[in-house]
């Protein structure tokens, strides 16, 4: 098995999404504009929290992960303090650290998103690196979450460190480590058959935290919902709608008069 870190953070919202995303990619609906607007900000936020952490070393990418991962273990061993996308490899998980500090040795891993919170499939992220990390052998400081401080207001000149928040997630990221063995064994035995994709209902988990690649398909070509259902229906929670998939109720017009459509 091989995973990367956000292919770990993709299993973690849905397995199914998972083994399409290995083994069935066509299936997966491309990133629109707006999609590919959100990921090229977030480059342009990783690139402005490197400068939190100057004077580091940015390893290269390379399609042949390798190179990255020999390029910062040559780096390691010259006594760099700050590499940027360090990249390591634990048992075929792959992961690359957006920034990653060096000091008395110990290292700290800092994980830069373009949010104005910590979420909780951020911890999954920064969690799967501090597992690859211990396993090979380092001693970790501390495991963090840069985002945006959405309190800051920008004077003349951009000042950086108000910018960003540092949160340390050390101690939550710990208290995951047990179950990643037991995560990563669920994973395996999906992706053991490389023939029949798991067997996985729409569900909450289709839009949070993210709207997945595989909805499209899962939901329209798997279980024709249609454009307008009763997913649709304005005010109505999501575990309401999901009651009434699981009573067989697709179509609004067979929603049942007695049921209570608005919360209260």
């Amino acid at each position: 098995m091989t995973l990367s870190k956000s292919l770990y953070t993709k299993g973690i919202q849905c397995p199914k999404a998972l083994w399409l995303k290995k083994y069935k990619p066509s299936v997966l609906t491309p990133p629109d504009e707006s999609a590919q607007a959100i990921f090229d900000t977030g480059n342009i936020v990783g690139d402005f929290a490197c400068q939190l952490f100057p004077n580091g070393k940015e390893v290269p990418y390379s399609k042949n992960y390798d190179e990255m991962i020999t390029t910062t273990k040559q780096w390691l061993d010259e006594g760099i303090s700050t590499i940027y996308e360090a990249t390591f490899n634990y048992e075929g998980i792959l992961v690359m650290v957006d920034i990653l500090t060096i000091e008395n040795g110990e290292v700290s891993i800092y994980e830069v998103k373009s949010s104005t919170e910590v979420k909780d499939i951020y911890l999954h992220d920064v969690s799967i690196q501090y597992y690859v990390l211990k396993n090979l052998g380092f001693k970790i400081k501390s495991a963090n979450v840069v985002h945006i401080n959405n309190e800051y207001i920008r004077g003349d000149e951009l000042d950086i460190n108000q910018l960003f928040k540092i949160v340390d997630v050390t101690n939550e990221v710990i208290s995951m480590q047990s179950n990643i063995p037991n995560i990563l064994k669920e994973f395996e035995t999906y992706l053991e058959d490389k023939e029949n994709e798991p067997n996985i209902d729409i569900g909450i988990h289709c839009n949070n935290p993210y709207e997945c690649d595989a909805k499209e398909y899962c939901w329209k070509t798997q279980r024709q919902i249609p454009d307008y259902s009763i997913f649709n229906i304005f005010n109505l929670e999501s575990k309401k709608q999901l009651e009434l998939y699981s009573r067989g109720i697709i179509n609004i017009d067979d929603s049942p008069h007695d049921f209570e459509i608005k919360r209260t």
